[in-house]
């Protein structure tokens, strides 16, 4: 009996455990979680969603695609993790879409406003593809974007303002599409950025002053637009800055003053516009760094500076079409990088200047140059020796007030493609020399008073294209010799002294075939019958 009742004891004290073992549970499934435990199962759950989510969007971008040369697209399917593909870089902590990179890749279709979800996003570059349509205004959510390049396509629509919100881009290039509308005002936000090129697109209005907030820059291209008004003020406070290019626009007024005390500037390209004024005497010491300076097709008046010759890494002067004047005072000969003078159709040369040409002297020391072109001015003076020392491909002197001679020191112009000296006041003979520019291709002496005969050594120039040697005084016969070069389109002798028979080989030159000209000679004898057939 006594072992019976201890038995029940032990039973009833197992069913109160289990009894209150079950209360115990019920009642922790009403109770919360620890705290800490419950935010990590959330953000892995969020993780796990977000991450979900970045296939989607990018299967979304994959089906707006019409055109897919290459099947870039052909790995981006469920076969393969979407990590793995093509153009397409993940984190390695937490998985997520970091990088699109489809430059190049011959794609065309529509951009997916999905690619907005990508919220870890630093760079989607789909640079040179013909993508169409708007930039959607979602991709104002990738907070995390540092680069956005899509250059070189067919967008069109206005550029979504909210782009502004992707506060830690650091380059953004639309250029090369069709977009319209004005520069978003709100880009003055993107405090971190350090390129915008919104070049070659339909872009109207004024540049935003709001633009002066971009303190971070060093590159600002907006050419070939069609803006209009004047170049802020404001832009004088990018101390960063290196590259403006506002050329092939509407811009008028001056060049602000605040633009020149931007010291770190080496590039200056304002071409094309409706600007005007004067440049600072102390350019060259103000931006000591400039390399280009493109002015070109403006109403800028006054002298070019002397002070350039202070920006030692100058390259680049292009400033044709405007309406300088006096002397070029510019001394080249410490600009040793120094390789483009473009600046024909100016006043250069106007009023007192007699002796104009001295500066080509200082050009000898420049073993880079390639181009000088200063036709249509007023240049005065006699051509001075040393212009054979000229390392110079181009070299383009015409529509000016030269006189005297050639000298014969132009035979040393070896590397010469293209020599134009037409509309002068020339005298003299063509020298003989003239026949060692073996690499000339275009050389013009036209409308000049140069006398004698045409020497036999321009036989010499198997490559030569255009002749042009009208409107002179030149005397004796047609030399034979100009039937070697084989590959002359154009020939022009008319309104010279020019006496006997054409030579049978200027007519056994197949390719003389745009223009010959030998009219208002005094040129005898009979023309081939084979000649037009």
């Amino acid at each position: 009996m006594a072992r019976f009742l201890t038995s029940i004891h032990a039973t009833e004290r197992i069913c109160l455990a289990l009894a209150l073992l079950t209360v115990l549970v019920l009642h922790a499934k009403n109770l919360p979680l620890d705290t800490a435990s419950t935010k990590t199962m959330a953000r892995r759950e969020a993780r796990n969603r977000d991450r979900d989510g970045d296939p989607v969007a990018l299967l979304d971008f994959k089906s707006k695609i019409q055109h897919d040369p290459y099947g870039i697209m052909n790995s981006w399917n469920d076969s393969h993790d979407f990590c793995s593909w093509k153009g397409v870089l993940c984190g390695r902590k937490h998985k997520r879409v970091t990088s699109i990179g489809l430059q190049s890749r011959g794609l065309g279709g529509f951009l997916s406003p999905f690619l907005g979800n990508l919220s870890f996003l630093r760079a989607l570059m789909l640079r040179n593809n013909t993508f169409q349509g708007g930039i959607p205004p979602q991709f104002g959510n990738l907070f995390r974007l540092r680069e956005l390049n899509l250059s070189w396509n067919s967008l069109e629509g206005e550029i979504p303002g909210n782009l502004s919100q992707c506060f830690k881009l650091l380059h953004l290039s639309l250029s090369y599409n069709k977009l319209v509308g004005s520069i978003p005002p709100e880009f003055g936000s993107l405090r971190n950025l350090k390129s915008l090129a919104i070049r070659d697109n339909n872009l109207t209005g004024a540049i935003p002053p709001s633009m002066g907030n971009l303190t971070s820059l060093s590159l600002l291209n907006a050419a070939a637009n069609h803006l209009e008004g004047k170049i802020p003020e404001e832009l004088g406070q990018l101390k960063t800055l290196k590259i403006i290019g506002f050329g092939d626009n509407r811009l008028n007024g001056n060049i602000p003053v605040s633009v020149y005390n931007l010291s770190q500037l080496e590039v200056l390209s304002l071409s094309s516009n409706q600007l005007h004024g004067t440049l600072p005497s102390a350019l060259g010491l103000m931006l000591p760094r400039l390399q280009c300076l493109q002015l070109r097709d403006n109403q800028f008046s006054g002298v070019l500076p002397a002070s350039l010759s202070n920006a030692t890494e100058l390259r680049w002067i292009e400033i044709g079409g405007n309406g300088f004047s006096g002397g070029i005072t510019v001394d080249f000969g410490g600009l040793q990088n120094f390789i483009w003078l473009l600046a024909a159709a100016n006043n250069f040369g106007s009023g007192e200047v007699l002796d104009g040409l001295q500066f080509l002297s200082t050009m000898t020391n420049c073993s880079q140059l390639l181009v000088i072109e200063l036709a249509f001015n007023q240049l005065k003076g006699i051509l001075p020796n040393s212009i054979g020392n000229l390392s110079s491909q181009y070299l383009s002197l015409g529509g000016n007030q030269i006189y005297g001679e050639i000298p014969s020191t132009v035979g040393n112009l070896i590397s010469l493609t293209t020599l134009f000296i037409d509309s002068n006041q020339l005298t003299g003979t063509v020298p003989s020399t003239i026949g060692y520019l073996h690499k000339v291709q275009r050389l013009s002496l036209h409308s000049n008073k140069l006398s004698g005969e045409i020497p036999e050594s321009v036989g010499n120039l198997s490559l030569l294209n255009e002749l042009y040697l009208a409107d002179n005084h030149l005397g004796g016969s047609i030399p034979p010799a100009l039937g070697n070069c084989k590959q002359l389109l154009l020939l022009g002798l008319s309104k010279n002294n020019l006496s006997d028979t054409i030579p049978k080989e200027i007519f056994g030159i197949s390719s003389l075939s745009i223009s010959l000209d030998l009219s208002q000679n005094h040129l005898s004898g009979t023309i081939p019958s084979e000649v037009g057939t």
